[in-house]
């Protein structure tokens, strides 16, 4: 089993470093600067309109009671129904542009995210759980989007709500609007209370959607063992688990969001109590016209949505923080394996050669390879055997990178793979792996899968000569026939035929078998060898097998053992030796005869 990574890779804290996205999401915003001032601009045309309404109500009940007459009246109504529209104008602008800019910076986050992940090397997927990356990328994305929306709206938009209606209200009557923002110091220290406690409850929420999501989707593609052991209960068990720790978690979020928005609201209540209270008496005592006290009472009722509306913008900020975190852990994990240098466009000729290599998976104690020095002429078949764990795989994924070698150099062409662009290095690689991935599409795209634009044609030549053929026939839909996830319509000897099939339409000048033939039965493997005799000419080979009879043809046949070369030859050389290789070829034999002994009785 391949070891965890170490934390200096992508091993991943249990709480996130709060706001550690924060530093890659200002850049996103830079990027729409123009966009988001826009917005501003937009906002604050909002705003002056939304503090110069209740004003204009109030010079509109003035004329009234001034006795100014009908037509002032009527002219002055029309001034507050222009003020309305433009109102409505202005905030439908600023909610399409800042809610619009904050889909695009979702739009370039999902695509950085994703191109990120696959420049990520395969050990740090055999770190982290599906399922908490695709919470990551749905659930944490969609996280920030609201608080680059509606967040980002609603704090931009409230302050400056509450500076040209408190500016406004002081122009008119500076002691009364004194006495109205005595409540509000308060809503500021119980926002930043109400900030943290959301930050941790959001954060606990993302955490636990990612582990109900990893359950979910573990068991999902598991489904046909866990139907096989009768594993339902168990597994429902453990899913009501993960279900049970996110509904609570989402219930203390619940209760802090709930409380917030109760505290505000009564912000806008005791203001108005202030209200009524000192204009009342200004009134009666005949120092205030009633045109001023409607004025305020509409101030004060105008500004009671901005600030019950500021417990949600707290909450989506708190969340899309969290998410932002969550997001930036992925983001700032670094690739260990980098494009090379070089730029120039080439094709390989298959020459390979390990000096002094090793490997070390991180994090673990003993090196999987080591001291492995070798060199595989170009145009020739190298076998590989070995028991298992011996580090047949990982020798073959140091030729086109997918792991790098920890010390020592592995060429192709006399150039250090390292050197070579990643696009270039692994064109020129097919690699067939012992368990293949098939997507959930047609056949015949699966097979075209290294090479999208091949005709249909050269899809049927790769299937005949990996001895598929004959197995399409047999589908509903032939080559178009949808596979299902990770090809469950099909064998196990069928998928690693399709691989087989993908690799030879690719026809590049280095190929990799990785115990390619392990599901396919003994009639099938031999004409697969048959045919692959003319598919190895010119061509490098690397046929990785448990079975010496596989590789008994190869030019040379390396014997790994602890991560060490302990032998290497021809098959009838080794075989004289006597040793690791001679005693895996006479288990063979002796298993053979077994099972020829039990198909006869």
């Amino acid at each position: 089993m391949v070891p965890a990574l170490s934390a200096a890779s992508a091993e991943f804290p249990s709480v996130p470093t709060r706001d550690s996205g924060w530093p890659r999401l200002r850049r996103y915003f830079a990027g729409h600067r123009f966009d988001y001032a826009r917005g501003a601009a937009l906002t604050l045309g909002y705003a002056a309109a939304t503090a110069a309404f209740p004003a204009m109500v109030g010079w509109t009940l003035r004329a009234g009671e001034a006795g100014l007459g009908q037509e002032e009246v009527v002219r002055r109504c029309l001034w507050v129904a222009g003020a309305t529209l433009l109102m409505g104008a202005f905030r439908y602008g600023s909610r399409v542009s800042i809610f619009r800019t904050a889909r695009e910076v979702e739009y370039e986050l999902r695509n950085d995210l994703f191109a990120h992940l696959q420049r990520l090397p395969q050990s740090f997927f055999q770190h982290w759980r599906t399922g908490d990356l695709m919470s990551r990328a749905v659930n944490d994305l969609n996280a920030v989007r609201m608080m680059l929306g509606p967040g980002v709206l609603s704090v931009a938009q409230t302050p400056l709500l509450f500076a040209a209606s408190f500016g406004t209200m002081f122009w008119i009557d500076p002691t009364l609007t004194l006495l109205v923002l005595i409540p509000y110091p308060i809503f500021v220290w119980l926002a930043r209370l109400f900030g943290r406690v959301m930050f941790r409850a959001n954060l606990g929420v993302q955490e636990s959607l990612a582990d109900l999501s990893n359950e979910l989707q573990e068991t999902i593609s598991g489904i046909s063992v866990v139907k096989s052991y009768a594993m339902e209960n168990a597994v429902g068990r453990r899913f009501g688990r993960a279900n049970d720790t996110l509904v609570q978690r989402q219930l203390r979020l619940v209760q802090a969001m709930a409380g917030f928005p109760i505290l505000t609201s009564l912000l806008p209540a005791i203001s108005l109590w202030v209200v009524f209270w000192f204009a009342g008496q200004r009134i009666t005592q005949g120092t205030m016209d009633r045109s001023v006290f409607f004025t305020f009472a509409m101030y004060i009722y105008q500004l009671t949505f901005p600030t019950f509306i500021m417990g949600w913008a707290f909450a989506l900020l708190q969340r899309g923080r969290a998410a932002m975190d969550r997001i930036e852990e992925v983001l700032s994990t670094e690739p260990e394996i980098r494009d090379g240098p070089s730029t120039a466009a080439r094709t390989l000729r298959g020459d390979i050669d390990f000096r002094g290599v090793e490997f070390r998976y991180p994090g673990a104690h003993d090196a999987a390879l080591q001291g492995i020095d070798l060199r595989i002429p170009a145009g020739s078949v190298l076998g590989v055997v070995g028991p298992i764990g011996s580090g047949k795989t990982t020798l073959a994924a140091l030729i086109p990178r997918l792991h790098e070698a920890t010390a020592g150099q592995v060429a192709l062409d006399g150039t250090d793979v390292r050197d070579l662009p990643l696009d270039l290095l692994r064109q020129q690689v097919a690699f067939v792996p012992q368990d293949p991935f098939l997507f959930s599409m047609p056949l015949v795209d699966n097979i075209a899968y290294g090479v999208p634009d091949a005709s249909r044609a050269a899809v049927e030549s790769a299937a005949r000569r990996a001895q598929l053929a004959k197995d399409v026939d047999d589908l509903p839909a032939g080559y178009d026939t949808l596979v299902g996830e990770k090809g469950v319509m099909l064998s196990g000897g069928q998928r690693q035929r399709v691989a087989l099939a993908r690799a030879l339409l690719l026809d590049a000048p280095i190929l990799i078998l990785d115990d390619a033939l392990s599901s396919v039965d003994a009639e099938t493997e031999a004409a697969i060898q048959e045919s692959l005799r003319d598919e190895f000419r010119d061509r490098t080979v690397v046929l990785i097998s448990h079975r010496t009879a596989t590789v008994q043809e190869a030019d040379q046949i390396i014997v790994l053992e602890g991560g060490h070369i302990v032998e290497r030859g021809r098959h009838e050389v080794l075989l004289a030796r006597g040793g690791l290789y001679a005693r895996l070829a006479q288990e063979e034999e002796l298993e053979d005869q077994l099972l020829d002994a039990g198909a006869t009785s």
